[in-house]
């Protein structure tokens, strides 16, 4: 929001835990000033980013027709036809929904980040969104990275670029069976 001409708009669902809670992030962009006092229930881009969530809550059911489900896991069609809930699979079929993974859990590690995915899966939003420029998006998160972790030093720098670039790349689409379309519980 800060460099295009795009006006945004933020609510967020917080768990009562805190640390290690759910959060639910509802984010509105447009040309035109967004003044919306409610949830996104049907989203172009929905991202969950812990996959135990997956079979617990209704998140692949607020994606809308032909928009973009990502998840942070490394499963494969086969083992998220596994995991996902009857309902899921049936709306992902039915609404033509776009899914992608990205295991950013594995790339934060491997870089030394842990579990801090925020990198990783940014630039993987920015990659599928559509939202400004990638080209663009990139150099402003990595701008960013700079900003806020320089104070930290050169080696936390360095982590969260090289999370955004391998962001960008771990991408993988999950072509779902036709049968999703009349998966059971």
């Amino acid at each position: 929001g800060d460099h295009t001409d795009l006006k945004v708009q933020a609510y967020f669902q917080y768990d009562s835990k805190k640390s290690g809670g759910i959060t639910i992030s509802h984010l509105r962009f447009g040309p035109q000033e967004i003044k919306s006092t409610y949830y996104v229930k049907q989203a172009d881009f929905v991202a969950c980013h812990n996959p135990a969530y997956l079979s617990k809550y209704q998140v692949a059911q607020d994606v809308k027709r032909g928009g973009t489900f990502l998840i942070n896991t490394g499963m494969t069609v086969e083992e998220l036809g596994q995991v996902l809930p009857g309902a899921a699979k049936r709306h992902i079929a039915e609404y033509g929904v776009n899914v992608y993974t990205c295991d950013a859990t594995k790339i934060a590690r491997e870089i030394g980040l842990g579990g801090r995915t925020n990198m990783v899966l940014q630039a993987a939003f920015f990659k599928l969104a559509n939202v400004l420029d990638f080209d663009k998006a990139v150099a402003l998160l990595k701008e960013s990275i700079k900003k806020t972790y320089g104070s930290k030093g050169d080696k936390i720098v360095n982590m969260n670029i090289a999370a955004v670039d391998k962001g960008m790349d771990a991408l993988e689409e999950i072509k779902y069976p036709a049968t999703w379309a009349n998966a059971t519980e």
